[in-house]
């Protein structure tokens, strides 16, 4: 069992914060007991559990079942209102999304972390989903009459993978087929690059797009309890 310091993660939230993965029983009972001596060293840990496997301390609390879905790539449908966001930096109608992206976010969630550090965290994660040179992330748009993103995907794709970052759709337009729209064209385009697996991650918790994902040929590949013990 492995307790590692985030660096990036100490410096963005400016505390101290460490990640550590729970295998066994004996893993999660030897970490509590830890519990003196990290408290010096660390002002926040993510623990990330198997599943099935729980994670008993004072201070501790479930604030997320990420589940991992996956599909293979597949000829889909292509979409003409549906567009490819050319510049390197986010238009306002992202930075939006993005937060609506997030609302079931674990740094949303957790109340103890700084104040506004779900905004900075989503803020920061869209900018830099944006299409850069010599990169392979890509951000998919779907624009209303008046040019307005109403809603988009994030993705980042290395060789026969595809990974799906930020997913959203303005609260007033769901459930007119937008997301699946943006889902199709996506999939069709990677398939043609070569890409043969898209995964995405996201909450259980979050119960309409877990729906979603499964409607749109998703399976769950895995699912990983994560804990934010408090020191």
């Amino acid at each position: 069992m492995e307790i590692r310091k985030l660096e990036w993660d100490s410096e963005f939230f400016d505390m101290q914060i460490g990640r550590v993965d729970l295998q066994t029983l004996d893993d999660a009972v030897d970490l509590a007991l830890m519990h003196y001596d990290l408290k010096y060293q660390f002002d926040l840990l993510y623990v990330f559990s198997k599943e099935g496997l729980s994670f008993d301390a004072i201070g501790a609390e479930l604030v997320d079942e990420k589940i991992l879905y996956s599909k293979p790539c597949e000829p889909c449908e292509q979409y003409n209102d549906i567009s490819f966001y050319k510049q390197d930096t986010p238009s306002e109608d992202l930075y939006r999304l993005a937060l609506v992206s997030g609302g079931y976010s674990r740094f949303k969630l957790d109340e103890r972390l700084p104040k506004g550090s779900y905004e900075r965290l989503y803020t920061r994660w869209i900018e830099n989903a944006c299409p850069k040179e010599g990169t392979n992330k890509l951000i998919l748009t779907f624009l209303d009459a008046q040019n307005i993103a109403k809603g988009m995907i994030t993705i980042d794709h290395q060789g026969e993978l595809g990974h799906i970052g930020l997913v959203a759709v303005d609260e007033e337009c769901q459930h007119q087929g937008i997301g699946g729209k943006i889902m199709s064209t996506l999939d069709g385009y990677l398939y043609g690059l070569g890409v043969k697996t898209l995964e995405v991650p996201t909450q259980k918790a979050n119960k309409d797009a877990c729906r979603w994902y499964e409607k749109n040929g998703f399976k769950v590949k895995s699912v990983t309890p994560i804990y934010h013990w408090w020191l």
